[in-house]
């Protein structure tokens, strides 16, 4: 498999003469294959790379048909799915496409990350979605409903009006809005789950200084909201030193596009053991600091 990847890399990517090229193969690899499977979905709403409905007619000699030719004697479709999404994210690597692109921005969000040691981003969830969560990623609500994925949300409202997004905190939950969840039916179990930060400079993030759904959030261009810039407004305020992890204002949000592969997820935390989370491959841990009054939680150390 791996002379193969190196032998068709090649002859395509002597075809892609610049990044335009290389996009608009990436463009209609992706827009002819999206709707094969769900491996293939995840793939592109994790990429950066937007996709077409209706992709055009290719020629004889375009890359895309070389490609299918070229992986043919390998096998059906279906089966060299794996080797084609491969072969796509050396191109996008090669060419700088999709979530590959902007390396200077993203490099910048690491560093600062690295400054401040930030660890993890957070997630909360019921825990009826964990299993799925972790078998197929975590996704956004519009996500969920075009694969007909039925997971218990969170927030109905999403007054963000950025569906299409998935909704983190960095380094501690949103706890005015994980306690107000908690307080509308106090029989349903929740999992915090630790997420690794090199989504905010692997994947598309947008970064809000305070609640996404705030009018000034909600109203803003995505522009304003992406960059290591506006990760940095997270903290303009943060001057306790043993807190430079945390954003000044505990309802700060980061908003990742579609999809987070769950390879992202370090761990499960939970309040109390739970059967309905018995017998994971990720062995959840109980932990009552997540499920605390941020200030609280930081200031008594509750581990």
């Amino acid at each position: 498999m791996e002379r193969n990847f190196e032998k068709i890399f090649n002859v395509i990517n002597l075809m892609l003469s610049d990044k335009n090229t290389a996009l608009e193969f990436v463009t209609n690899e992706l827009s002819f294959a999206s709707k094969s499977s769900l491996v293939v979905r995840n793939f592109v709403k994790s990429s950066g790379v937007t996709v077409v409905d209706e992709p055009p007619l290719l020629d004889l000699d375009s890359p895309n048909i070389v490609l299918s030719n070229l992986l043919v004697p390998l096998g059906a479709f279906q089966s060299t799915i794996e080797l084609r999404l491969q072969l796509i994210e050396e191109v996008m690597k090669h060419h700088g496409l999709g979530k590959y692109g902007n390396q200077d921005i993203k490099e910048r969000i690491r560093d600062i990350c690295l400054e401040r040691d930030i660890t993890e981003l957070i997630h909360f969830t019921k825990v009826q979605n964990v299993r799925s969560i972790l078998d197929i990623g975590l996704n956004s609500k519009d996500y969920n409903c075009e694969i007909s994925k039925k997971h218990k949300v969170n927030d109905s409202g999403r007054f963000d009006y950025r569906t299409y997004m998935i909704s983190l905190s960095v380094s501690y939950p949103n706890d005015k809005m994980f306690y107000r969840y908690r307080q509308i039916d106090t029989s349903q179990k929740w999992a915090v789950l630790s997420i690794s930060p090199s989504v905010l400079w692997e994947l598309e993030c947008l970064f809000c200084a305070t609640n996404a759904a705030n009018a000034s959030i909600s109203s803003a261009s995505d522009e304003s909201l992406y960059g290591f810039q506006a990760l940095e407004r997270l903290f303009f305020q943060q001057t306790n030193k043993s807190r430079l992890c945390y954003p000044y204002d505990s309802q700060a949000e980061v908003l990742v596009n579609s999809h987070i592969p769950s390879d992202y997820i370090q761990s499960i935390i939970v309040e109390q053991e739970t059967d309905e989370l018995a017998g994971l491959s990720l062995k959840p841990i109980i932990n009552p600091f997540y499920y605390q009054n941020r200030e609280y939680a930081l200031n008594s150390k509750v581990l």
